[in-house]
């Protein structure tokens, strides 16, 4: 037995040295930033690079770096160039991606600024930005050849901004880092700002698994100044001159609240490490919004921002689908019932091997209807993903759906946990 333990201690020593090397071999502490606009309509999906900065800090994983949870509408690689290895992958969704399916790319073309980081490579690598067409296929759309000596990668920083650590538990690398952005404060209002972060900071901690994680959650409070306070309001003819220029009526849909100003915002989220961006609007009015590895975004002062915030965060962190369902919604072309969507908590049933399906009771119908007794188990419920007919939920009430819900559904809780583990340990 002793020989057997002493093998087996240390082949768990040589491989954890094998796997905590791998990241030193192609890596260093900083980050690379790569803005580019996504350019096209409803049809077409076009990349134009715009710039590559070198940041400061890389708040990101460092373990298990070439694989990835099959999340996003888009995903990127980086390829070592002298070995051609797989050294880095990760899915994102976009705001672009979303206004494809409205009608109004039906008939024009529009550009939308996003940006995507990653660890700063020692040698040369090749970017390939790529496009979901189905739950295992993919579009390639771009390639990009980088060299971590180009002397037009940028390394400017924002100055005088000032960052306030809310909370840290945990080194980066074993951390949740969330960068928690100013939207529509003034620089008198900074304490107020603060005060919302730890109010915002409360309602992620307050819901299941992010309490069972706090120890590993990280926040930190930059505090954008606006000349304007508040938040702009096209739909009154109300505009303020706020850091990221955030705005409802997105998509010209009055409680959607996004911004496009995706460069400003990662120039003050690199002023720390960061695994998630999440913009604090100065207002009481109901909105927000959230795309996975890209930014959640909410109202800091309204009556429901409990149950906002958190629903936001949802999305933007582990991808999770929208369960509600209304008639003529502005994004109900989003989904496409022939095909598996992606997001863990929804399915249209073409694979749902692949979702809850094994979690089901012994007996449950597919679809499921909706009881007394079967409104408290996991399920197979028509609706989600902006339609009531050809998309199901697991839950019949989840944060995901409505704001009543008092927490995560089970599906919905296991997908955010294996997401904060995935970005947290080796």
């Amino acid at each position: 037995m002793k020989k057997i333990k002493f093998s087996l201690l240390l082949l768990y020593f040589v491989s954890s040295n094998i796997f905590s090397q791998h990241y030193a071999d192609f890596f260093n502490n900083d980050a690379c930033r790569v803005d580019f606009h996504f350019c096209g309509n409803a049809t077409h999906t076009l990349v134009y690079v715009n710039k590559v900065k070198r940041e400061s800090f890389w708040g990101g994983r460092r373990y298990h770096l070439s694989t990835t949870m099959n999340l996003g509408d888009f995903r990127f690689q980086i390829v070592d160039s002298l070995s051609n290895k797989l050294i880095y992958v990760d899915g994102f969704s976009a705001l672009f991606h979303e206004w494809q399916t409205t009608p109004e790319a039906l008939h024009t073309s529009k550009s939308f600024e996003q940006s995507i980081q990653f660890p700063f490579p020692k040698s040369a690598v090749t970017l390939i930005i790529e496009k979901r067409l189905d739950l295992d296929h993919w579009q390639q759309l771009f390639r990009l050849n980088l060299s971590p000596t180009d002397k037009l990668i940028r390394h400017n920083i924002l100055r005088s901004i000032p960052v306030k650590v809310i909370r840290k538990t945990a080194p980066p690398e074993n951390a949740i880092d969330i960068a928690v952005v100013a939207e529509g404060y003034t620089s008198r209002q900074i304490s107020k700002f603060y005060t919302d972060v730890h109010r915002l900071t409360d309602n992620i901690l307050s819901h299941e698994p992010f309490t069972k994680y706090k120890d590993r959650i990280n926040i930190y409070a930059i505090a954008a100044p606006s000349e304007d306070a508040g938040i702009s309001m096209p739909q009154n003819n109300d505009w303020k001159n706020t850091a990221v220029e955030s705005h409802f009526f997105t998509f010209y849909e009055p409680r959607y609240l996004t911004t496009t100003r995706i460069f400003k915002l990662r120039d003050y989220a690199a002023l720390v490490p960061y695994d998630a961006i999440y913009v604090l609007a100065n207002t009481k009015t109901y909105g927000g919004g959230g795309i996975y590895n890209f930014y959640a975004l909410t109202a800091a002062d309204n009556k429901l921002a409990t149950q906002v915030t958190v629903h936001e965060f949802g999305h933007s962190f582990a991808g999770l689908a929208d369960e509600y369902f209304y008639d003529q919604d502005v994004l109900d072309n989003t989904y496409d019932i022939k095909k598996e969507p992606w997001e863990p908590n929804i399915t249209s049933l073409v694979q749902f091997d692949c979702k809850w399906k094994a979690e089901l009771p012994l007996g449950i119908k597919i679809p499921t209807p909706v009881t007394d007794s079967t409104k408290t188990k996991i399920g197979v419920f028509e609706g989600g993903g902006y339609l009531k007919k050809g998309m199901y939920r697991a839950f019949y009430d989840c944060r995901m759906r409505t704001n009543q819900a008092p927490e995560f559904c089970k599906v919905c809780r296991q997908a955010i946990e294996k997401r904060i583990q995935f970005l947290t340990e080796k």
